[in-house]
């Protein structure tokens, strides 16, 4: 007796049989996810990240050139479109939030974050150590990518850094500051305004006299805006059909339209 081998029923398309739409179908409402971002959401420095087009140091590892005045050797290059910046809906900024923007060359978007998470490692390689990630969801049109980078101008985060005094009356921090709470040095505890004070744009300089020795290690606790960056992004397209007043919809379940995207960020201090 030889066996019979069925071809499965596929693919399948078009309502059960038997069913139909009426009084079981809900469409969503694509602006109100809109509305909910502009009215909820934080307010977002956003650059877009590429590869860098600087020439690999070595043809095995595609390492990029740690010299590249592009990249300066991260392999990744970051641009924005300012003309396309809503200074209206933007509204008024302060000075180093306005720095923020123009230094980045940045685009200013909304997203509302979410899901955020910690991880708490104490026997990490680096020592006592603490990441985490958070969720952003932003309009469709503001299409997030890998590595894209997101600073949160509403927002503020404390930051700890060593630096190398380098003789000079500045003293570099990585992020701008919006505020000092603590600078010492192995010997020497620094005062606000009696030995450093800030610019407009964030920087620490000392007041005359009172800079550190060049090669002096200094601590650095203070507050900055936080930069985050894309490292996932699995909601990157979403869409639903919409039929609810659609008069003549392009399939039989109705239009497609999209929806808010949504993409994994951490901050972009810790390692890679």
């Amino acid at each position: 007796m030889s066996t019979v081998i069925t071809m499965p029923e596929f693919p399948v398309l078009g309502l059960p049989a038997g069913e139909k739409e009426a009084g079981k179908r809900v469409d969503f409402k694509p602006n109100d996810f809109d509305l909910a971002i502009e009215t909820k959401g934080y307010l977002l420095a956003w650059t877009r990240a590429t590869r860098c087009p600087c020439t690999p140091v070595s043809d095995q590892t595609e390492q990029p050139d740690p010299n590249c005045s592009l990249c300066t050797g991260s392999g990744w290059y970051y641009f924005g479109h300012p003309g396309t910046r809503n200074w209206d809906e933007i509204g008024d900024l302060d000075d180093i939030q306005r720095y923020l923007i123009e230094q980045n060359n940045a685009m200013v978007i909304r997203g509302i974050i979410s899901s955020i998470q910690n991880l708490y490692n104490p026997w990490d390689k680096l020592g006592n150590w603490m990441s985490g990630s958070l969720q952003v969801t932003v309009r469709y049109q503001n299409k997030l990518a890998y590595y894209d980078r997101l600073i949160g101008l509403d927002v503020e985060i404390p930051y700890a850094e060593l630096i190398i005094a380098d003789g000079t009356d500045a003293l570099p921090t990585r992020y701008p500051t919006r505020g000092v709470n603590y600078l010492r040095s192995v010997s020497t505890v620094y005062e606000a305004d009696e030995d450093y004070e800030l610019d407009q744009q964030g920087n620490v300089t000392w007041l005359p006299g009172k800079a550190p020795v060049a090669g002096t290690r200094l601590s650095i606790h203070y507050l900055c805006h936080p930069t985050w960056l894309v490292t996932e992004y699995p909601h990157t397209a979403r869409t639903t059909p919409i039929k609810f007043k659609t008069g003549t919809p392009v399939t039989p379940r109705g239009d497609p339209r999209r929806l808010p995207i949504q993409a994994i960020v951490q901050y972009e201090f810790i390692p890679g």
